[in-house]
């Protein structure tokens, strides 16, 4: 347990993300989708961070809005302090030294018509961190580093698999030596033995590198096999905060609940031991939520409170179990182990 003394390497505060949507006729203002409503959390140094919920959730948002890769509509993001929201452009690029993501699709991140070395070596020349032959001398130690032959360095992307193009762009990623990475989806567009295998180099890079991460997916197992603690979004608030093992064990929000009992279980003999509570009806507009708990339209517990009122993300110690919920469910869930 870290002590609560601890400054975090980042923090997020009220972070929201509001899209207009459509036109205000008659000087009304336009109907806004809140992708991003009012989020906070903290990551400490060292550790990994998972973000998990159905699609459209706001999560990848989220990562993006953390990197400035969007403009946030309000709230602060504090790295090591210093709120990275305030800060213009010049001061924003150096920081990115600092703060580096992976993409979702190995494809459509890397420019197919640069060589590998070039890919890799292009934030050193951005930032004007290395040149001549030790721009090559840090592409072959990056490519080794991540299980790709330094005398691949001349090929295109198109001659590698899914999975060889996703360690291209890690090896990108660690380029610039940062300190936080996100990692958008890293793993969602492999299949599921080369998942596990990015899986155990992201790991092995994190205790070699002293990296801490913000892992970003919808796949349960995927995020629990990296994560320490596990944010669970819906419609773009932040309903769950725990440790993996509390949140896999004892959720106390009925849509975590709802999640971990989507998780396929191959053992017959285990699935009468699970909770079985299956998501049913789909999400709400984002643009209109429905009042109250966002939840409410969906969840088998709720009450007249719930269609009213919206719960609050109640705050705690680091490592705290927390949840949004007016009726937080405490029950040993019986899920360990079993898919």
């Amino acid at each position: 347990m870290r002590s609560l003394k601890e400054e975090p390497l980042l923090e997020v505060r009220g972070l929201t993300k509001h899209f207009d949507v459509g036109k205000g006729w008659f000087n009304r203002k336009p109907a806004q989708l809140k992708a991003v409503d009012g989020i906070s959390f903290k990551v400490h140094r060292g550790e990994t961070f998972g973000i998990v919920g159905e699609s459209g959730c706001g999560k990848s948002t989220t990562g993006s809005l953390i990197l400035r890769l969007m403009q946030a509509t309000a709230g602060e993001v504090l790295f090591e302090g210093e709120d990275l929201l305030k800060l213009n452009n010049h001061q924003m690029r150096e920081r990115r030294k600092d703060i580096q993501m992976i993409f979702q699709d190995p494809y459509a991140s890397l420019n197919p018509r640069m060589k590998v070395r070039d890919l890799i070596a292009e934030p050193l020349l951005t930032h004007h961190m290395l040149e001549g032959a030790q721009i090559d001398a840090r592409v072959a130690e990056l490519m080794d580093m991540v299980g790709l032959s330094p005398a691949y360095a001349k090929r295109y992307p198109h001659e590698f698999s899914g999975g060889q193009r996703q360690r291209i762009g890690i090896a990108r990623a660690l380029a610039l030596k940062p300190k936080l990475i996100i990692c958008d989806e890293a793993v969602s567009a492999l299949d599921v033995s080369i998942q596990a295998q990015i899986l155990n180099l992201l790991s092995s890079l994190q205790k070699e590198l002293k990296l801490t991460y913000i892992f970003i997916g919808h796949g349960l197992p995927a995020v629990k096999h990296i994560s320490d603690r596990i944010a669970v979004m819906y419609m773009g608030k932040i309903v769950e905060i725990a440790a993996k093992e509390q949140l896999f064990h004892q959720a106390m929000h009925p849509y975590t609940e709802g999640l971990l009992a989507s998780i396929p279980i191959s053992d017959p003999t285990q699935r009468s031991d699970r909770q079985e509570f299956i998501l049913e009806g789909d999400l709400p507009s984002p643009v209109n939520p429905p009042p109250g708990c966002t939840f409410h339209t969906r969840c088998p517990y709720a009450t007249d409170l719930c269609k009213s009122e919206a719960p609050t993300l109640q705050t705690g110690e680091y490592g705290g179990h927390l949840a949004a919920c007016h009726y937080p469910r405490q029950k040993d869930l019986k899920v360990a182990g079993s898919y």
